[in-house]
């Protein structure tokens, strides 16, 4: 939302909410600050997505390895639900907040914070329940510090540079994912220093954007009391009121379902369908996923970049969507593994495209933008979110269609995908308020 900006004398003038940020705190936002911004959310993923994708099964297992399977799930679960409560809930309380020292500066430095020692505690941790309780706290922590860090682009991000800077974003979880298991792989699994030296270098590069953040003090009048009644709607913004945003979330949650439909079950269908087995299947899956880290890569920083060039996002997103149909419906007929590579490539190329455009588009028709970002992206995350839950829970029925002996049919799984990423695409071609 813009704010109304008056000199003496003149007629009022709308005024963004990034400039009402650089006129109030002198803070621009350039080259600099990008980087800085950038290598705070580099150093977020680092800091999450290694345990949440190598650690913590490591630390589970050392502690329960007859059950870790079961185990695992019930922590994950945890961490799960409470990220997905969390990340709207906090970025609401950082739209209210007014502390001295800002908005979303305290959110990025206490979330990133307690996250950590929540991390490191998983690292000591004697039992399955502290474990869980551990990733819990670490899951509320740095999802608040999500919410807060999301919230920066529409808030302080011009829009001519809005795409570039979202083409950055997309890719900073694939190199969160990459420097976190290299750095697994240097340090070694045995004692703590799995859980320290990510963390430590996610402080590192969060560090410098924390510090260096200008904000200035909001008041109670500007931003509103808290109360349950608000909290409760952080979860929620309505579509029919806010359709451009209705669209974009839906669009997001379909192309989002359909990813995750192939990211959860490329090992089953990997040995179900293509015959691998658990002893051969690993450096398969290890070169899918830097496949599709690389494609990701490729495709963020140019698309978000052509984007902010030419003044249009719909079309990036479109394209983006369409390459995820390319990719399920390859993947839907593949005999080989060639095949399925080709299809974790396009399916790459369509994430990074889409992310790196994505949240640029979405700053556009964030509703409240000027007073409410935080809420609004956290309530856009969800569109990512909740298809982690979602996909585990369709695709038993999807299999199931016309299957025959004891494999599924994962024919009729990737092909519902490609549906759904095909949904996508459509309802991103009825937002109006954007090119």
């Amino acid at each position: 939302m813009s704010e109304a900006a008056t000199v003496p004398g003149s007629v009022p003038v709308l005024e963004s909410s990034p400039d009402r940020n650089l006129r109030l705190t002198g803070q621009h936002v350039g080259g600099w600050f990008i980087t800085k911004y950038v290598g705070a959310l580099i150093g977020l993923w680092i800091a999450l997505i290694t345990p949440a994708s190598v650690t913590l099964a490591l630390r589970v297992g050392q502690i329960d390895p007859a059950g870790k399977a079961g185990s695992l799930a019930l922590v994950a679960s945890v961490g799960a639900a409470c990220a997905l409560f969390a990340n709207p809930i906090f970025g609401a309380l950082s739209d209210r907040s007014t502390s001295r020292f800002g908005q979303r500066k305290p959110f990025i430095a206490w979330g990133f914070g307690i996250g950590v020692l929540a991390v490191l505690g998983i690292g000591m941790a004697p039992s399955i329940a502290l474990v869980a309780a551990g990733w819990a706290i670490a899951q509320i922590a740095f999802n608040a510090c999500v919410a807060a860090l999301i919230a920066v682009l529409p808030e302080r991000v011009p829009n001519k540079l809005r795409g570039r800077v979202s083409g950055f974003m997309g890719m900073t979880g694939q190199v969160g994912v990459v420097v976190g298991t290299f750095l697994i792989q240097l340090v070694g699994t045995a004692g703590a220093a799995m859980f320290i030296v990510p963390a430590i270098l996610g402080t590192m590069l969060v560090l410098p954007f924390v510090v260096t953040l200008k904000e200035t003090r909001r008041t109670r009048d500007e931003v509103g009391r808290v109360s349950l009644a608000n909290l409760v709607g952080s979860l929620w913004i309505n579509p029919f009121r806010h359709r451009d945003f209705g669209f974009a979330w839906a669009g997001r949650f379909l192309v989002w379902t359909s990813l995750y439909l192939l990211t959860t079950y490329k090992t089953y269908f990997l040995i179900d369908h293509l015959g691998y087995t658990t002893a051969n299947v690993a450096p398969i899956l290890t070169l899918a996923m830097f496949i599709l880290a690389v494609a990701v890569s490729v495709a963020s920083i140019p698309g978000g970049w052509l984007s902010d060039r030419i003044g249009r996002r719909k079309v990036f997103v479109v394209a983006a969507s369409l390459l995820f149909v390319a990719a399920m419906l390859v993947v839907a007929f593949s005999t080989t593994v060639e095949g399925f590579l080709v299809g974790i490539a396009l399916a790459g190329l369509g994430n990074g495209l889409y992310m790196g455009v994505d949240y640029a588009l979405v700053a556009q028709v964030l509703p409240n933008s000027g007073s409410e970002a935080g809420k609004g992206m956290g309530v856009f995350n969800l569109s990512s979110t909740l298809p982690q839950t979602l996909a585990p829970m369709i695709a038993p029925a999807l299999l199931a269609i016309a299957a025959s002996g004891t494999t599924g049919n994962y024919t009729s799984l990737y092909l519902t995908a490609a549906v759904l990423a095909m949904l996508g695409a459509l309802c991103i071609t009825f937002i109006r308020g954007v090119k």
